[in-house]
């Protein structure tokens, strides 16, 4: 499915409102699947955002691990989770819309 994200985190810590008023929207299609995790051991829910326009499905976000709807209304969405930069985890928040 198409949709615009933005994320709400910059290594963990929360972006204010000018920051998040700055900062486009990334674009491209959400997946969201159940794999299990090598670095846990265990399985997790991971949503990614891939540019499917280049045919590569190459990630546009690091991916969201353990992944978890907050809310959702209409054609807005929000996800919580974690990703992992430079062997780091960090929690991150995205907020979906569809387009």
């Amino acid at each position: 499915m198409r949709v615009q994200v933005r994320t709400l985190r910059t290594k963990g810590r929360n972006l204010n409102r000018d920051e998040l008023n700055d900062l486009p929207p990334f674009m491209g299609t959400l997946k969201v699947a159940e794999s299990r995790d090598p670095e846990l051991g265990r399985p997790v829910v991971r949503a990614r955002l891939v540019d499917a326009t280049a045919g590569t499905n190459a990630d546009v976000l690091p991916e969201l691990c353990d992944a978890r709807l907050l809310w959702a209304d209409g054609n807005k969405w929000r996800l919580t989770g974690f990703e992992r930069i430079d062997a780091a985890d960090y929690m991150q928040t995205w907020s979906v819309e569809m387009t």
